[in-house]
């Protein structure tokens, strides 16, 4: 090490310690970690029909359930920040059919190529997404 990182060091040391009644006493490091702000487009049924991408929403989404099908995969998203829910699709044939609805509400959309999502509905209360004709997740 040389000298002049071990002055640093020692600088560095000494700016961060303290001399009480005859005893060093050293601060404790602060940390300051970066909390990732979400930016929602939508809240609860403003969502109704928005794209979760498009609103924000996809950013702190999660998957709820997901279903397996001779169909495709249907998955029941849900965003804390927006109170929205959509279904996403995967391993489906090219225009395969599939929506989400709640108590009052009904989304459908087709899949592009094998994937998809749609837009969302209110997640204040249950949701539910399906495949057209085929599995659906259980109410959340």
């Amino acid at each position: 090490m040389s000298l002049v990182k071990i002055r640093t060091a020692m600088i560095a040391f000494a700016s961060s310690a303290a001399l009480i009644g005859g005893t060093v006493v050293l601060a404790a490091p602060t940390a300051f970690a970066a909390t990732p702000q979400v930016t929602a487009g939508c809240y609860g049924s403003s969502c109704n029909r928005q794209d979760p991408v498009d609103m924000g929403c996809s950013t702190d989404a999660y998957t709820v359930e997901s279903v397996d099908s001779a169909k495709g995969t249907i998955e029941l998203r849900y965003s804390p920040s927006c109170r929205a829910n959509w279904a996403r699709i995967s391993g489906a044939s090219n225009g395969q059919e599939f929506y989400v609805y709640n108590e009052s509400l009904v989304v459908w959309w087709h899949a592009i190529g094998s994937t998809g999502y749609g837009d969302m509905v209110d997640g204040s209360g249950k949701a539910r997404a399906c495949i057209s004709s085929g599995a659906c997740t259980g109410w959340h």
